[in-house]
């Protein structure tokens, strides 16, 4: 397993990673400088960080670099789309029943998804949690606790003194440095290592795939230190060939690896139908109490239909608000439409893949969501008559290119090749159907290699 991030380590009292509010060079995946929402653009050393922003045309994709994943960065949130919008977006060979009945409880027992208990609830770090699901009551909707795979007895730790705190103080988004999110380097990897089958390489960022000599692939690897200085270049020859870099970069390998000849045969499909998962951020102010911080579990969610797009509406935070009042919602559309898609191209000049063009095709999205905001803030009498909202040009969830069904068979399996494989968000058709898209790539993952295994190949 080749992984182009470090391996880091969590302590229950000592600083790992950076945050919004205390800046580090380990923040970000070689940048000169500093990008994400509401983070002031200071200059550092670039260096192999937890977090890559790609700054692509109309949007800047993140996408974490670090063994786990988007799991050492992501807020944790565990949500199975409603029915009717997952089978509008995914093909009729992968039903909503059988994920339901057997790869979601699949995944979910891996994960330990759970609801977030009524005493961190309760606590005064997430005040903002509290006011959320009342302002959406006051609109009409039912608040319904969501699934999280945040560690609650850290939690609970780090609200009683005896660790530092991480989630409690909103750190997430870089990573909590005290191990209080159950992420793929507690489960899934520790499983992997246990058989003994599995030899994990950091560092080691893939550089170009290709055919090798009959049967085979070649890798071809960077391997670096945590400064971005090559220490050497690997050839690796291999008969399976698992592409599991997260959207964007498998499909830089892939879009690179067809257009370049090294792998031709991959069909037009590759490449194809990029979504943002309809992301939007939305925030206002509020007159009342504020919390001494804006903890990072999110508490609470509601899904509605009333507007231009279906929306799921998710209580976040924001961490450089401190005390301050106010409310921050993560909006996701369930969106089919492949208008609202894009596509990867290669530039024989450069050697690199870029996405298309994203402008505009936020909007409806962004319409969804400032609709429901409105109805909030009209129903609460104690919110400032003002947000922030735009059509957001930024998003955690990059989906798609290599659309299941479509690049690859209803398993991951890379058309116009044997034992070559894609099986990470870029399978996910751009959109989810109005849920965050970690625990529907890990259920479809776990379908996808029962298969494989199963076929041995």
């Amino acid at each position: 397993m080749l992984e182009r991030g470090q391996e880091w380590a969590t302590d229950p009292h000592r600083v790992v990673f950076g945050s919004q509010v205390n800046y580090s060079r380990k923040m970000f995946w070689f940048r000169p400088v500093a990008q994400w929402p509401m983070v002031l653009p200071f200059p550092m050393a670039p260096y192999a960080g937890v977090m890559e922003v790609s700054n692509e045309r109309g949007i800047d994709v993140a996408c974490a670099a670090g063994l786990g994943g988007g799991s050492l960065v992501y807020t944790c949130a565990t949500v199975t789309p409603p029915q009717k919008h997952f089978e509008r977006i995914f093909p009729a060979g992968i039903t909503y029943r059988e994920m339901t009945s057997i790869w979601y409880p699949k995944a979910a027992a891996m994960l330990r998804p759970s609801v977030m208990p009524q005493d961190i609830y309760a606590s005064a770090p997430f005040t903002h949690s509290r006011v959320w699901d009342e302002h959406v009551g006051r609109a009409g909707y039912e608040p319904v606790k969501m699934p999280s795979t945040f560690n609650w007895e850290v939690v609970r730790q780090e609200l009683l003194g005896t660790v530092r705190a991480s989630a409690s103080a909103g750190e997430s988004d870089f990573g909590c440095s005290n191990g209080a999110k159950n992420s793929l380097t507690v489960n899934y990897l520790p499983a992997a290592r246990a058989t003994g089958h599995v030899t994990v390489q950091t560092l080691c960022e893939v550089e170009s795939i290709g055919l090798g000599r009959p049967g085979k692939y070649t890798v071809t690897v960077r391997h670096i230190d945590a400064n971005g200085s090559l220490l050497e270049k690997i050839h690796y020859s291999c008969t399976w060939l698992f592409v599991c870099a997260g959207t964007l970069n498998t499909n830089r390998l892939l879009v690179a690896a067809r257009d370049s000849g090294k792998l031709p045969a991959l069909n037009d499909s590759v490449g194809v139908g990029f979504g943002d998962n309809g992301d939007q951020f939305i925030g206002y102010g509020y007159v009342g109490e504020g919390g001494p911080s804006q903890a990072a579990p999110s508490a609470s969610t509601i899904f509605t239909e009333d507007f231009v797009l279906p929306v799921r509406a998710e209580n976040w935070h924001l961490m450089q608000l401190g005390q301050s009042p106010g409310i921050i919602t993560l909006a996701m559309t369930a969106d089919p439409d492949p208008v609202n898609r894009a596509s990867f191209s290669y530039d024989a000049s450069t050697g690199r893949v870029t996405l298309s063009d994203w402008s505009g095709k936020s909007d409806a999205a962004a319409q969804a969501a400032s609709s429901l905001i409105d109805k909030v803030m009209n129903a609460n009498s104690n919110v400032v008559p003002a947000a922030i909202r735009w059509p957001c040009p930024f998003t955690p969830h990059p989906l798609g290119g290599c659309q299941v069904g479509k690049a690859t068979d209803l398993y991951g399996r890379l058309k116009g090749y044997r034992g070559l494989y894609a099986v990470d968000g870029s399978l996910i058709p751009g959109n989810v159907g109005g849920a965050n898209p970690s625990f529907t790539i890990t259920a479809l993952a776990e379908r996808c290699i029962t298969d494989i295994i199963a076929r041995k190949g």
